[in-house]
C-alpha cells in the first residue's frame, strides 16, 4: 500500500528510532560509495567511455567464451534492452565488433569479438581501477582489510533480509 510503513511486531518504530553513530556509519558508506563512483566515472569520461559502457567492456574482454545478451544483462542486473543499447555503444565506438554467429542457425545471434581499442582500453581501465582500489585501502593492514570485509558481507546480508521481505508485500 502506498506510503505503508513496514512494521512488525518485532520491528516497532521505537525500535526503527537510528542513533546518530548508525546514522553516520551508513552517511559515511554511501559518501565513500558516491566519491568511488565519481573517482571511477571521471577516468570514464576521459577515455569517453559511458559507466555501464566501461563495466561491459571490461567484462567482455575478460571471459573466454563471450556470453549472451541475456546473460550480461543477469550479469549485471539490467535489461536486456539495456545490454543490447550499452553493446551498440561499444560497437559504434569501435570497442567491439558483432558478426553473424559462424553456425548460421539463427541470424539473430551475433558473435561478440573485442577489437584491439577496446582491448587497449579494458586494460587501461583494469589499470586505473586497481590503483584506485589500491589507494582507496592504502594505509589498511590486512586485518583491517579483512574486518571490513566481514563487516561489509553482514550489511549487505541484512539488507538482503529488507529486500526479500519487501519481495512478499
Amino acid at each position: 500500500m502506498k506510503g505503508e510503513i513496514f512494521l512488525t511486531e518485532k520491528n516497532n518504530l521505537e525500535a526503527l528510532t537510528t542513533p546518530r553513530d548508525e546514522r553516520e556509519i551508513i552517511h559515511k558508506f554511501i559518501q565513500t560509495n558516491r566519491l568511488h563512483r565519481r573517482v571511477i566515472e571521471r577516468w570514464a569520461e576521459r577515455a569517453d567511455l559511458q559507466c555501464a559502457c566501461h563495466r561491459m567492456l571490461m567484462h567482455i574482454s575478460r571471459v573466454d567464451n563471450i556470453p549472451s545478451q541475456k546473460e550480461l544483462a543477469d550479469h549485471f542486473k539490467i535489461s536486456p534492452a539495456a545490454v543490447a543499447t550499452t553493446l551498440k555503444k561499444l560497437e559504434a565506438d569501435g570497442y567491439i565488433e558483432r558478426n553473424r554467429c559462424p553456425d548460421g542457425k539463427d541470424s539473430r545471434i551475433n558473435e561478440i569479438c573485442v577489437t584491439e581499442l577496446g582491448r587497449t582500453v579494458a586494460e587501461d581501465a583494469e589499470k586505473y581501477f586497481r590503483y584506485v582500489d589500491k589507494t582507496t585501502l592504502d594505509g589498511f593492514t590486512d586485518e583491517e582489510i579483512d574486518t571490513l570485509i566481514s563487516l561489509l558481507e553482514r550489511m549487505q546480508e541484512n539488507l538482503h533480509k529488507i529486500e526479500d521481505c519487501s519481495s512478499l508485500s
